[in-house]
């Protein structure tokens, strides 16, 4: 089984010690250096507006400081990972502003009119505001009110539980990359009997998603690390054939610098995108590999 050599390794810690953000920096160190949750959360209030939304580029690709549904599932990734309690007060407000926002929208908007003001990428532009419930970032946000079900009045829960369903009862033709990976998020902190139904949904599904083709992994597409980034996650066992192959690819495509880069690019704003949003997707995309090649045991120093 190949794994990643210590001499490797070692160029990406350098790597992500030295170019990514400290949020980065210190989630590396919370897996790897018995570092402390609450130096990841620390950082993230740095990105965090007065309404609990996050804003300030906390998401690479939106540079607006002001607040988004988007920036601010970001935050709540990184606040699971590390396994955040309820108490945290960064928990509480980027909660309350999910309730919030959903109660001036009857929705979690994609795009808000504010992140054209602000260099982003064309795929971020907003154009039009749609008022129907969307499964990306909604999907998402519902398994982040599972998690931290103290913060959701109860009325709402029955209707979020609605819309999820729905969709589901409904069979679409086909969902796509982002709305698969809001519903495995969705998957990891719901209870049963919905998660059971719920997993063997994307089971079905996500062999349809996932690109299988290692000569296109290059490009942006579904990789199925990204589908399924620990052995743990609800898709690992249905799709065990091509993560084995996926991880054998990150390790001969780590770069010189130790890095791993983001495969795509933005079509406008070409200096912000070169200056800053990619050089903080490098950071974020290092740590992220480290960590799946550490669960999958792909590292020879662990």
């Amino acid at each position: 089984m190949k794994k990643l050599t210590e001499e490797q390794f070692n160029r990406a810690v350098d790597f992500v010690m030295t170019h990514a953000r400290p949020v980065d920096q210190h989630l590396f160190n919370y897996y790897f250096n018995s570092g402390s949750k609450s130096k990841v959360l620390d950082s993230l209030t740095h990105f965090q507006n007065d309404d609990g939304g996050m804003g300030y580029g906390l998401e690479p690709d939106v540079r607006s400081p002001q607040s988004s549904p988007i920036a601010t599932t970001i935050a709540m990734q990184y606040v699971r990972q590390v396994k955040a309690s309820w108490r945290h007060p960064l928990v509480k407000k980027c909660m309350k502003y999910f309730t919030n926002t959903y109660k001036e929208h009857n929705n979690w908007p994609l795009t808000l009119q504010h992140m054209n003001d602000y260099p982003h990428a064309e795929w971020w532009h907003y154009s039009t505001f749609d008022e129907t419930f969307s499964i990306n970032p909604g999907v998402e946000i519902i398994g982040y009110y599972h998690a931290y079900p103290q913060s959701i009045p109860e009325n709402l829960f029955p209707l979020f539980h609605d819309f999820i369903f729905q969709h589901i009862e409904n069979k679409p033709a086909g969902i796509e990359f982002h709305e698969l990976l809001c519903y495995t998020r969705l998957v990891e902190e719901m209870p049963d009997p919905g998660k059971s139904i719920i997993n063997d949904y994307l089971r079905n599904t996500c062999r349809k998603i996932v690109t299988k083709d290692p000569k296109k992994w290059g490009g942006y597409c579904a990789k199925p690390i990204v589908l399924a980034p620990t052995p743990t996650s609800p898709l690992a066992n249905v799709l065990d054939d091509v993560i084995q192959l996926n991880l054998d690819y990150e390790i001969d495509n780590q770069q010189i610098d130790g890095s791993w880069l983001p495969h795509w690019t933005w079509g406008q704003y070409q200096d912000t995108w070169e200056n800053e949003a990619s050089v903080e997707w490098q950071g974020y995309i290092t740590v992220k590999t480290l960590i799946t090649l550490q669960s999958y045991g792909r590292i020879e120093a662990f």
